[in-house]
């Protein structure tokens, strides 16, 4: 999902739909034997609702679903450490920001694709690889945008 939606039974349903055969063809499972429903649904509205900034909005009795143009810090150098391992990249090495990998940074983060320029300031602002930080992204060189994590920035575990 990228832009906005209005999330009622149908677009739920679809949801549904297009999962369980994701999950079908991606695990080489019978749909039918894939437990995802319209509760399932419901449960993942719940944690999205929960999101700072939000990015389901109740509209009257209709929830509205809405990429946002910011998303924290922290959550923002999650999905960068979950795109160096999907990738398999080192760290320390610059990652190119080709459309994939854009594409997959935004929606780890439920971001908006035009809040990415503002995101990317704030993270080097506040984890600047110059500073002593983590992360740091440019466009020298010539081959266009880049990111740089240095060192593995997993989601903490929380006490148990």
């Amino acid at each position: 999902m990228s832009e906005e939606r209005t999330l009622d039974g149908e677009a739920k349903s679809h949801l549904v739909g297009m999962v369980v055969e994701e999950a079908s063809l991606e695990f080489d499972i019978p749909e039918e034997k894939i437990a995802f429903s319209h509760d399932s649904v419901r449960g993942v509205l719940n944690w999205l609702r929960a999101l700072d900034p939000p990015v389901v909005i109740k509209e009257g009795k209709v929830d509205i679903f809405r990429r946002r143009h910011f998303c924290p810090v922290p959550s923002f150098l999650w999905a960068v450490d979950f795109l160096y391992r999907v990738t398999d990249t080192a760290y320390g090495v610059r990652l190119f920001l080709i459309p994939e990998h854009i594409e997959r940074l935004c929606r780890a983060c439920v971001l908006d694709p035009s809040g990415l320029d503002n995101v990317l300031m704030m993270t080097k602002r506040t984890s600047d690889y110059d500073r002593g930080g983590v992360f740091d992204y440019g466009t020298e060189g010539g081959f266009g945008r880049w990111i740089l994590l240095t060192q593995p920035h997993p989601v903490p575990q929380l006490p148990g």
